[in-house]
């Protein structure tokens, strides 16, 4: 703190020192005058003082006001600088979590032989939640914060690239439709919309019905071109026509309520059953409501929450439909159950006291060694940070 006085004393108005020293010479002629001068009366030195009182008065305020916004921004900047390391401590938690997937007794059907082995039982818990393709979610206290780690294998989202099929316009059509039910996309846009995406990734210039080529996109400011390749990340949406459109009476753009769904990591057609959410379920699968949240509920356990303890994870085609009997036999070929070629999503936040920053990651799991595929951080409450 003492810093922080002396910076606030350094910073002090030249002109605000120089009528303290006007007033206090002032002060000092009125109240103790020369043996030859003329003394004041005694009500003018009266004023005279009040006056220099509420001067000094309001330069006091002034100071100790500058001293609490001081004080102020450098506690945030502490909390922020805190909240941060804890993020990054939170991927150091999710890479000692993920490297235990590797022992074999994760797989176990009795848990109690893994979590015996030692005495921190919630990382043990998500690395088992982990190696049977579940979620797994720790939360630590760390000194004068928390640290919130959250790790879902990739698969849990649908591939981008495989459900664009530039030479199958039905099959593309029947893929995309239930992801834009599930956005909230008008039923009239979906045609312009895929017209689009397929102009963005064929290899030539010529425009669909209702697409848009280079032509179009270098009318824009600032201007591009048609990609005319496959998507590299599922933000890139936002530079298509009509994905970057608002849904109806909403402020989200269509690729931003897209893109909960998808990614460009998953290496496989199939879904994790293990791990996906009841929305991308429901849009990838084509079932109900009641049946996604019946399979949710399935493999939550009884707290009805993912990545916990107590989470019953499907092994298997058989087990699933053992559980869930009213699952359609046209999702069967459809559906994995642990993570396709060990990639996972990561997101940890870091929070001390209002403050918190978070980081976002993709990961590709090699026995004990892990690959960052990419890494995104900030502000944890910034729009589409974890979006892959």
């Amino acid at each position: 703190m003492s810093e922080v006085r002396l910076a606030s004393v350094l910073r002090f108005p030249p002109f605000g020192v120089l009528l303290i020293r006007a007033v206090i010479c002032r002060l000092s002629s009125v109240l103790c005058p020369p043996a030859s001068g003329v003394r004041l009366k005694d009500g003018s030195s009266l004023i005279v003082v009040l006056w220099v009182i509420g001067l000094l008065s309001m330069f006091v305020m002034a100071f100790a006001f500058d001293m609490h916004i001081e004080a102020r921004i450098t506690s945030s900047w502490r909390k922020k600088l805190k909240a941060e390391y804890l993020a990054r401590a939170g991927i150091e938690l999710s890479r000692m979590m993920l490297a235990e997937i590797s022992d074999p007794d994760t797989l176990n059907p009795n848990p109690s032989i893994y979590l015996a082995k030692g005495s921190d039982e919630k990382v043990r818990g998500a690395a088992i939640s982990l190696a049977w393709g579940g979620v797994a979610e720790v939360t630590r206290e760390l000194g004068e914060g928390t640290v919130t780690v959250t790790v879902r294998p990739e698969n849990a989202r649908i591939s981008l690239k495989d459900i664009i099929d530039l030479n199958d316009r039905e099959r593309t059509d029947t893929m995309w439709q239930p992801l834009f039910e599930a956005a909230g996309v008008p039923f009239e846009q979906c045609d312009a919309l895929i017209d689009c995406l397929f102009d963005w990734v064929d290899q030539d210039e010529m425009t669909h019905l209702s697409g848009a080529e280079s032509e179009y996109y270098e009318t824009l400011d600032p201007p591009y071109k048609s990609k005319n390749a496959a998507l590299d990340t599922v933000d890139e949406l936002a530079l298509i026509k009509g994905f970057d459109e608002k849904l109806p009476e909403s402020e989200v753009a269509i690729y931003q309520a897209l893109s909960g769904f998808l990614t460009t990591y998953a290496t496989d057609q199939k879904i994790n059953i293990n791990a996906v959410d009841r929305g991308t379920m429901m849009g990838f699968l084509g079932i109900d409501a009641a049946l996604a949240d019946e399979i949710v509920a399935q493999r939550q356990g009884p707290d009805l929450k993912d990545g916990t303890d107590d989470d019953v994870p499907f092994k298997s085609l058989a087990d699933l439909i053992g559980r869930v009997p009213g699952l359609p036999q046209s999702t069967y070929g459809r559906i994995s159950f642990n993570a396709a070629m060990g990639r996972f999503s990561i997101l940890a936040r870091g929070k001390v006291g209002d403050i918190e920053h978070a980081v976002a990651c993709v990961v590709s799991l090699s026995g004990k060694n892990l690959t960052i595929l990419r890494w995104i951080e900030g502000d944890a409450l910034q729009e589409g940070l974890t979006s892959h």
